[in-house]
């Protein structure tokens, strides 16, 4: 499978598992969803998850989706939060659930939660 057709049938069935490098050496999973944007996955976490130190300190990261059809992308992953970061939690939200009902109370939410964006760039595919 193609990083192309992956990221299709992840269009199609975001909801899956992040894998990420913990720092004794484990993976470390997560159930997450990712959106695809311009070719990346991005999923939603908070400035103290697990999975946003991880990728923090070693950037690899692997993301599964679907039982059958399934796709996996292994790639580069990195933490947006930066001054950008309420418009890119706007696009991620209207990536994977369309437009909110009251984004004055969303940005309210994302600031609260302490919200960030992992993105992922693929560099590597396979799936069924």
């Amino acid at each position: 499978m193609d990083i192309e057709a992956a990221l299709r049938q992840i269009e199609a069935n975001g909801l899956g598992t992040l894998g990420t490098i913990g720092t004794a050496g484990p993976p470390h999973l997560s159930v997450v969803f990712a959106a695809v944007v311009e070719g990346e996955l991005w999923i939603s976490s908070t400035q103290d998850r697990r999975k946003t130190k991880n990728v923090r300190a070693n950037p690899h990261a692997s993301f599964l989706s679907g039982t059958g059809p399934w796709a996996a992308i292994e790639g580069t992953a990195r933490v947006d939060d930066g001054e950008d970061i309420a418009e890119r939690l706007r696009r991620y939200y209207r990536t994977a659930s369309g437009e909110h009902p009251d984004w004055d109370e969303y940005d309210a939410a994302m600031v609260a939660e302490k919200r960030l964006v992992i993105a992922i760039t693929p560099v590597r595919a396979y799936g069924a």
